[in-house]
């Protein structure tokens, strides 16, 4: 039987630790990052301006890897829309970009063992 040094041993449990926690979080919910907000879209009605804050808000998340693009999986969703004196309408998305549930990351935190 080979004894571990005490670095060592903590780097490995460490290790299986953050894994075990990373596989309960996919399991239980959802990875979810930080808040991303798209830019003032503006359109002639307000469903062309609904789409493109999504659509802008959807380019922005995606940033964070694939599968957080989905306006569908963010949680705290919030559209904030508006009508100009010309008639113009405006929309702002806002929401956290969230992987769909049970999905892992692509790219975990990699540890020395």
């Amino acid at each position: 039987m080979r004894v571990r040094s005490g670095s060592t041993l903590k780097r490995s449990l460490s290790a299986l630790l953050m894994t075990a926690a990373f596989a309960s979080c996919a399991i239980a919910g959802k990875y979810c990052g930080d808040p991303v907000e798209s830019g003032l879209s503006s359109g002639a009605t307000q469903e062309e301006a609904l789409t493109a804050a999504q659509q802008w808000w959807s380019s922005r998340a995606g940033a964070l890897g694939r599968g957080y693009e989905s306006w569908d999986n963010a949680d705290d969703r919030a559209m904030e829309c508006s009508k100009d004196e010309r008639g113009t309408f405006h929309c702002r998305a806002t929401g956290r970009p969230c992987l769909p549930e049970g999905t892992l990351p692509e790219h975990l935190p990699k540890f020395d063992t």
